[in-house]
């Protein structure tokens, strides 16, 4: 699908998708309802949510019906197809987006995971209730091998600030049962709204603990930060990532996360909560910046490659999206929860210049000159300013960032840790926060992952140091497997102004959110070598709305 043309294939894909599907509608308790079936945008633009990111809006459209859906036959499946399990996200008020995609065998070596080339239709299930007692809407919706067999699910003309549970069905095999919600109305009250966050999931190096007890949460919403797959061919057995050489193609990526998403831990946990999902580099390559590859001598086949990633990217996760064309997949959006808080999703990867001083870990700031260039971006001239906006119009109690790269400033003397960072693009960071103080906004959050590390601090003036005044807050994650520094104590995290650092230990982080206080807590575990370890409260840090300032409580 990339390549010359490809905007053309891609509509033609989408449209014989969208004619030839069946779309029934569920009865809605207590009376006949409008459900909204379909992955992609149906009418003759083609823009969906990606025409708009600061909106969550589907491109699909409605159709009524009197009877609820029957159940499609097996269509030559002669197995189970639901093995990589069933997932949500990207919810409003009315909807949410329900995901699945069809693999008997998730590490087929071509990537079709065993399932036969061709069209194959799927019933799915929306109940007010776990045993589906009341089942409030239903359809066929079609799965595509164009598209690896996925599916997106908008099922609209659900009630706002609900818990639903949904399945999908097709011939004798039902899938696992997901557990979703709605967010309240737009300006409705929340008194409470409870999150994790995650990144940095390397299957080779360890087991997905920190998953199980996510799972057990009861969480409201699940924001994932990057780095969902890597790129390597590593492990062994249960933990191997079962490619031969990094991913170039389409089938290439679908085998990479056939891999990974057939592991339990990360199917439970994507079952227990809608999940807001963003990337990083390792989705295609580690470091790419923009369309530079890490390797220079991959150039001429890069291109390529990241259309192929950012394909399969889509197809695996449960957004509210449509597919990408050559130019790339609109990822940055937002999510709101009512008058609580509302989340900018970034995107630091498609649209950033490359980094600085051939990506040296240190770089020494004195030898790189191009430090300061004023022109550098982090997202690109139309997200900056998407962001910057969004930031200064919302009306939320909480406005969170939910990105990649550390923003605080960790420079020592004239030594920059990691250029790959918000410190490789100081005029970019510069331009984010004298925008936030400028125009007065108050309770910024930044949600990071990245650096396989736990770690908060406050973020203070125009350069993100020591001094100055609060203008956000950091919370970086730890990374579910991915392994961490190594070291405890080799570096004077005090005197970089971090409140809380945690180097070597894998986890997540969850957080109650009020309209009072935002209280995060990093949930370790005790050793990724081996299921079943615990997991440990380490840390907890709270803010007070209206007044900056990280403290540990």
């Amino acid at each position: 699908m990339g390549g010359p043309g490809g905007d053309e294939v891609r509509r033609e894909l989408v449209g014989r998708v969208a004619m030839h599907r069946r779309r029934f509608l569920g009865l809605m308790a207590g009376g006949a309802g409008l459900v909204v079936l379909g992955a992609c945008s149906d009418d003759d633009t083609g823009d969906g949510a990606s025409g708009d990111p600061t909106t969550t809006a589907s491109g699909s459209s409605s159709t009524a019906s009197t009877a609820p859906a029957e159940l499609p036959g097996a269509q030559g499946l002669d197995a189970d197809p639901f093995t990589l399990g069933v997932a949500s996200g990207d919810p409003v008020p009315t909807s949410v987006i329900l995901w699945t995609r069809l693999a008997i065998d998730p590490i087929a070596r071509d990537g079709t995971g065993a399932v036969p080339d061709a069209d194959i239709e799927v019933l799915w299930e929306v109940a007010s209730d776990e045993d589906f007692a009341q089942v409030v809407a239903s359809g066929i919706e079609v799965a595509s091998p164009d598209f690896g067999h996925s599916l997106h699910v908008d099922p609209e003309g659900l009630t706002a600030d609900t818990r639903y549970w949904y399945r999908f069905r097709v011939g004798e095999f039902t899938s696992p049962v997901g557990r979703t919600r709605t967010t309240p109305d737009d300006d409705a009250t929340v008194d409470e709204l409870r999150i994790g966050v995650a990144s940095c999931q390397l299957r080779s190096a360890g087991y997905w603990t920190a998953y199980e007890q996510m799972a057990e949460d009861d969480l409201d919403l699940v924001f994932f930060l990057g780095d969902y797959i890597y790129e390597y061919p590593a492990g062994e057995g249960e933990l191997a990532s079962v490619i031969e050489a990094e991913p170039q193609t389409e089938a290439d990526y679908r085998l990479l996360y056939g891999a990974y998403k057939r592991d339990p831990m990360l199917q439970a946990a994507h079952a227990s909560a809608p999940w807001v999902v963003t990337w990083d580099d390792h989705e295609v390559d580690n470091n790419y910046a923009g369309v530079v590859p890490e390797d220079p001598a991959d150039a001429p086949t890069f291109a390529a490659r990241r259309r192929a990633a950012y394909q399969v990217f889509w197809e695996n996760m449960p957004v509210r999206l449509d597919p990408p064309d050559d130019e790339g997949l609109r990822l940055y959006r937002t999510v709101r929860f009512g008058s609580l808080a509302t989340f900018f999703v970034l995107d630091g990867r498609q649209y950033r210049t490359d980094q600085v001083c051939g990506d040296q870990i240190p770089t020494m700031a004195s030898e790189c000159p191009a430090l300061g260039d004023e022109s550098h971006t982090m997202l690109g001239t139309e997200q900056e300013d998407w962001l910057s906006n969004g930031l200064s119009d919302a009306d939320t109690t909480w406005k969170a960032l939910a990105q990649q790269t550390v923003m605080k400033a960790l420079v020592l003397g004239d030594v920059v840790l990691n250029v790959d960072q918000w410190d490789g693009y100081p005029a970019a960071r510069a331009r984010l926060l004298s925008s936030i103080q400028e125009d007065g906004v108050e309770n910024v959050m930044v949600m990071t992952g990245d650096i396989h590390v736990g770690g908060a601090a406050d973020i203070r003036g125009t350069d993100a140091a020591t001094d100055g005044p609060i203008l956000a807050h950091e919370l970086v994650v730890p990374g579910i497997s991915s392994p961490g520094l190594g070291f405890g104590d080799g570096i004077d995290t005090e005197s970089l102004g971090l409140i809380y650092s945690n180097l070597t230990d894998n986890g997540y982080a969850r957080a109650v959110i009020t309209p009072e206080t935002w209280r995060t807590e990093w949930m370790v575990v005790g050793d990724i070598a081996a299921p079943g370890a615990p997991v440990t409260l380490d840390a907890t840090a709270e803010v007070t709305a209206g007044s900056p300032g990280l403290r540990l409580v």
